[in-house]
């Protein structure tokens, strides 16, 4: 089985890049839970969900079980990856959330295909949620290497966390999208601005 990450067409906010290569497919794992316009989506929200996930990605072959042990493991890998992601946008760190992260992780990790002409590539070591989170793993911790890890992150837009790749040259977004979480924050910060105004000015300030 070889993810085919690189080949979907998943939309971003604000039509931003996606993440490139293999990390596409961490960056879509994260992306499973959004609430991009305050409706909340998760398509983890039961295994039943968790499993069409790792089927359309070629992750595990159509009609394996996937447990309740699993959809919860799922979950906490999911909610530490974007604590990390989190962390790369100057939140601070969900510690519990990477401890949870770490104990869903512990498991075989994926097959190297190492290459003579070509750089290697990955595969889950059996098509199961081990060998899918085994493979999600390892992609994020080379990603941390070879130092593109840094620049995904998880927008801090009030009830968002929506992974983007920050392309720019500085690394120096923040939002998933100005036109969304951007333009909120922008309100939020205005409408505290004129509360606060108003209120020196009834104090006599």
């Amino acid at each position: 089985m070889t993810p085919v990450m690189q080949n979907r067409d998943e939309p971003q906010p604000g039509d931003r890049v996606p993440a490139p290569g293999n990390l596409r497919l961490v960056q879509s794992f994260v992306n499973s839970r959004w609430d991009l316009e305050r409706e909340l989506e998760d398509e983890f929200e039961d295994k039943d969900g968790l499993a069409k996930w790792l089927v359309d990605r070629d992750l595990i072959a159509a009609g394996t079980t996937v447990s309740d042990a699993d959809h919860r493991r799922a979950l906490d890998a999911r909610d530490g990856l974007q604590a990390l992601l989190f962390a790369n946008n100057g939140v601070e760190l969900d510690t519990e959330a990477v401890e949870r992260m770490e104990r869903a992780f512990r498991g075989p990790g994926p097959l190297v295909h190492l290459r003579v002409d070509s750089t290697p590539s990955f595969t889950p070591w059996r098509p199961d949620l081990d060998g899918a989170l085994g493979l999600i793993g390892t992609l994020a911790a080379i990603a941390q290497l070879d130092g593109s890890w840094l620049r995904l992150k998880a927008c801090p837009g009030e009830d968002c966390g929506w992974a983007f790749y920050d392309h720019s040259r500085n690394q120096a977004s923040t939002w998933c999208s100005m036109s969304v979480c951007g333009s909120r924050a922008k309100a939020r910060d205005y409408r505290r601005r004129q509360r606060s105004s108003r209120a020196k000015r009834s104090r006599g300030d």
